[in-house]
């Protein structure tokens, strides 16, 4: 299943609407202040701006599906995601917190306040999908046949195959992500190791990578839909800082290490980064696999 060059733009033009409308137009509303770490605990993102923000990312999911009919409610649904991701590359290192404030109590708030964040961000990605499907509804004039109903290694009942595919996604990512976040480390007598504060690019590359595998065994392995492996980002935020962020551990590393240095690298994650390029890996991973599908049935 080779990618059409008209495809190709389609794709393209959804993740220029996205990052116009939602990545560039309201940036002064939601830039970061002094720290410039994108993050609601700034206090500088008020409910209005998230509202506006909110409806910024439905018209741009709305327009990128009108571009991309009669495909608008597969290409236009990664409008959002990919402006929220032109948020997260332009934010500074969580590290920059805690050199403000290296004191243990101030890092387990930071974390504690990052603990929910990505709920906000997930509702924002919902809204561009709603805009998609509603254009998609309204524009698309005759049903699609799409290559993307296959026969899972797995049959199981539908409320099983999300539960599975949630529960797998937030173990799975969250092992992905520590591996390919991993900047330099050290050996640490107490932490077993450490790893310093990972650029925001290896942060996507992990991110869209991680999830980009888990959207790919749910779809082949279950026949799972990618937003079910994008949902699981909000809770892969929350497992890490329930597993990891402690008041030991943490102790141990302010003692012993600068403040851009962590004891996992999925703690050098936001949420903003989290959410973005997990449901933009979650959809690649998804596709991947029903063109693996494709490849493999040609193949025998």
């Amino acid at each position: 299943m080779e990618l059409s060059w008209l495809m190709r733009f389609r794709i393209a033009a959804a993740i220029a609407i996205g990052v116009l409308l939602l990545g560039l137009l309201p940036w002064d509303i939601v830039k970061p202040d002094a720290n410039e770490v994108f993050a609601l605990l700034s206090g500088n993102i008020s409910i209005s701006d998230i509202l506006i923000c909110a409806g910024l990312a439905f018209v741009a999911g709305f327009l990128a599906s009108v571009v991309c009919v009669p495909f608008g409610a597969q290409i236009g649904i990664i409008a959002a995601p990919a402006g929220m991701g032109a948020w997260a590359l332009r934010s500074a290192p969580i590290s920059m917190l805690f050199q403000e404030s290296p004191a243990v109590a101030s890092r387990m708030k930071v974390y504690s306040a990052l603990k929910y964040e990505g709920i906000v961000w997930l509702g924002l990605a919902v809204c561009g999908f709603a805009g998609a499907i509603l254009a998609d509804r309204i524009f698309r004039k005759k049903a699609v046949e799409l290559p993307d109903e296959i026969k899972p290694f797995f049959k199981i009942p539908e409320f099983a195959q999300i539960a599975t595919s949630v529960i797998a996604t937030i173990f799975v990512a969250n092992f992905l992500i520590n591996i390919f976040a991993v900047n330099v480390k050290f050996a640490d007598s107490r932490l077993e190791q450490v790893t310093a504060q990972p650029a925001n690019l290896q942060i996507a590359f992990a991110v869209l990578l991680g999830f980009g595998v888990c959207g790919f065994l749910a779809k082949i392995f279950l026949s799972a839909k990618a937003f079910w492996s994008a949902i699981a980002s909000v809770a892969v935020t929350y497992y890490f800082t329930a597993s990891y962020i402690k008041t030991g551990p943490l102790t141990l590393l302010s003692l012993a290490w600068p403040a851009v240095f962590f004891q996992k690298p999925i703690a050098a994650v936001l949420p903003i980064q989290m959410v973005s390029f997990a449901c933009l890996g979650s959809l690649w991973g998804y596709w991947l696999a029903v063109r693996y599908y494709i490849w493999r049935m040609h193949q025998s």
